[in-house]
């Protein structure tokens, strides 16, 4: 009988000690990722696809970054960079290569928005290859489930033409 009595109060103070400490916040962060058909760019002269005339092949190496929750779990901070690495072409002409490329964010099928940027890699003297990181990127989201839901994905602008010549050559 005695440890009977003893356990109504043990139960209440349980229930009790549950209540004063809040669940731990959920965090709802975007994935945040390279687009797979968007990884690589091989920019021709115009009108051209021979080796010859190849101005330079480059890929997206890679993102990284974080997602941060505010002190009062509403609103989610993701800061990202983009790696890109690029090889200097024979029809090269110039020191410098400007890639054009996306930043877009999307939910399944649906776009919410496209950026378009442009990041310049400097071959120095005689290289033949050249690498840049992106300014950081800072983007804000409601930390809720559909923000769990939505892609942020960087690629290359690409045109028809080089859509077509990653699909006939996946493995460059």
């Amino acid at each position: 009988m005695k440890h009977a009595a003893l356990l109504l109060p043990l139960a209440t103070l349980l229930a009790l000690s549950a209540c004063s400490n809040p669940p731990p916040l959920t965090t709802n962060c975007p994935t945040v990722a390279v687009l797979e058909q968007g990884s690589t760019l091989t920019e021709f002269l115009p009108g051209r696809q021979d080796i010859a005339a190849q101005i330079t092949h480059a890929q997206i190496t890679g993102v990284a970054g974080s997602c941060q929750l505010d002190k009062k779990g509403h609103i989610l901070t993701v800061k990202f960079q983009a790696g890109f690495a690029a090889t200097n072409g024979p029809a090269n002409t110039s020191p410098t290569v400007v890639l054009p490329y996306l930043i877009s964010e999307s939910q399944g099928d649906v776009i919410i928005g496209v950026t378009d940027n442009s990041i310049a890699l400097k071959f120095d003297g005689n290289q033949s290859s050249a690498q840049a990181t992106t300014k950081p990127v800072t983007l804000h989201f409601p930390n809720s489930p559909d923000t769990a839901a939505t892609d942020i994905l960087v690629s290359f602008h690409l045109t028809p033409d080089q859509l077509a010549y990653n699909a006939a050559h996946p493995s460059q």
